[in-house]
This record gives structure tokens, sequence and C-alpha cells, in this order.
């Protein structure tokens, strides 16, 4: 059983649980802060919600655990959930088990390539989600925000130029899946599990960046990722959801190393369809 500090969602101001749901007010969930979006006329926070302490089971399951604490709400919204999702990914280990699981597919595909390119990146990726669980760590420490401060800056030029090497890896990673006839299928089958492992945790490495940027007050930053990181992680979520397809029909060619794609077919429709994304990514 684990404690977990979630924002009142009943207990908001209705003007402002208006504004979250119309888009012209953004909410912290690490600081409980509502404050303006840009582009609504209004700059600044506009209210500190309340929080509360609720108890939870294994929150291995993310929505799953998300949705059972909002049984009981007064006002069990979409909001509500996607808040408290939040609140589990940054108050939680959920993160770090994910990354464990990361790191060990990692450390096979580096194994089982050598070219020194490959390995560069696959050394890159890691240092990216380590640095998401570094900040992470800061926005579970609320009594620090004044020393955070000082050093989120480096934490977030790093977040951003390693986020963008992490999805040109993944852009090219996919190419050479496709196009080489020297990968083993071992390789092959290791690529699929990396390539969709990495997409279902980047849209929680975004939302922990953009949170960080909000901890620390910068607020046209952190609106920035709500919108060009996003997109841009859209993009390449339908590139891989392309790819996929036409990996499907090589399959029904008789093609038998993309065969080995339909064994993924649930893990890949849970992904393309992760309610718990859509809900971060719009928190």
């Amino acid at each position: 059983m684990e404690t977990l500090f979630r924002i009142v969602t009943e207990k908001v101001n209705p003007e402002v649980l208006a504004g979250l749901e119309s888009g012209k007010m953004r909410l912290s969930v690490s600081r409980g802060l509502a404050y303006w979006a840009k582009g609504s006329g209004h700059t600044g926070v506009v209210q500190q919600l309340p929080f509360e302490p609720v108890s939870m089971q294994d929150p291995s399951n993310l929505l799953q655990s998300a949705q059972a604490l909002q049984q009981g709400a007064v006002m069990a919204t979409a909001i509500g959930t996607g808040v408290i999702l939040a609140a589990i990914v940054i108050q939680t280990a959920y993160l770090a088990k994910k990354l464990n699981k990361l790191q060990s597919t990692v450390d096979r595909i580096s194994q089982d390539v050598h070219a020194q390119n490959i390995i560069f990146y696959m050394e890159k990726i890691t240092h990216y989600f380590g640095q998401v669980e570094a900040a992470r760590d800061y926005l579970a420490s609320p009594d620090a925000h004044e020393e955070v401060r000082d050093i989120a800056p480096v934490i977030l030029a790093n977040l951003a130029t390693e986020r963008a090497q992490l999805m040109l890896f993944i852009n090219n990673i996919m190419e050479l899946a496709k196009n080489s006839d020297h990968i083993s299928q071992e390789h092959y089958t290791l690529i699929i599990d990396f390539v969709a492992m990495a997409m279902d945790l980047i849209p929680k490495g975004l939302f922990i960046e953009k949170e960080l940027y909000v901890y620390v007050e910068k607020f046209v930053l952190a609106e920035q990722i709500s919108t060009q990181g996003i997109k841009r992680y859209m993009a390449l979520i339908q590139e891989y959801k392309d790819w996929c397809n036409n990996q499907f029909r090589l399959a029904l060619k008789g093609d038998k190393r993309a065969a080995l794609l339909t064994e993924r077919d649930q893990t890949l429709k849970a992904l393309f369809q992760s309610e718990e994304n859509r809900l971060l990514l719009s928190v």
C-alpha cells in the first residue's frame, strides 16, 4: 500500500475546472497550481489547488489505479482521472520500473548489434530516460522548490536535446529493421519491443519535462512542450503505426521475419490506443 497526494478536483472552483476543460488554463500536478494557458489573454497563476492523501495498491497498471482512486469522487471527470494518473507518475516508482525493463532491452540490442553508431545512440537513450527519472525525483520533493529552480535549466536543456535524439534514433532503427537483410529474427523482435516500450514512455517523459518547466514557473516553455513536443510525438507514433502496418502486409505475403510482428499484435494495439498516454498528454 502506498500513500499518494492527489489534487481534490471536486473541491476546485468550477470556473477553474471549466478553464481546464476548455484549455484556457493549465495545471501543475506537482505544485497544485492552475495557471493561464498561452492565448487565453491572461498570464500567471489562477489558483492553488487543494491536495489530500489517498491510499493505493500497486500502481503497476497506471490507468486502472487512477480510475480506482477516482471512484466515489463527487466530480469523477476525465480531468480528475488524468490528474491522478499524472500524480502516480510523479510520486511513485512506476516510471523507474518501466525504465528497468527498457534498459534490459537496450542491453540485449547492444549485445546483438556491434555497430558503433547504434551503441552510441543506445547510450543516449539510457541517458535521456535517466534524466527523466532524475527530473521526477525533483518534482516529488515540493519542499525543494527554490533549490530545484537553480539546477532545472541544465536538466531541461538536456531533456530537450536527448528527446530529439531519441526520436531520431527511433526513425533510424525502424529503417534499419525494414531495409536490412542482415538482421537476425531475434534482433528484429528486440527492435519491435524496444520501439514499443520507448514510444509508450515518451509521453511520460514529455509530461515530466513540461511539469518541471511549470515547477520553476517557466510557463511559456511549458506551453511549448504541450504543443510542439506533443506534435512531434504524434507524428512519430503515426510513422511507427504505418511501419507496423507495412510489416503486417509483408507478413501476409509470407515474410517470415515480418510475421513475428503478429505475436505482438495486442501490445501494439494497446500502445496505439493508449488512454493513459492520451490523458497524460492532455493534463
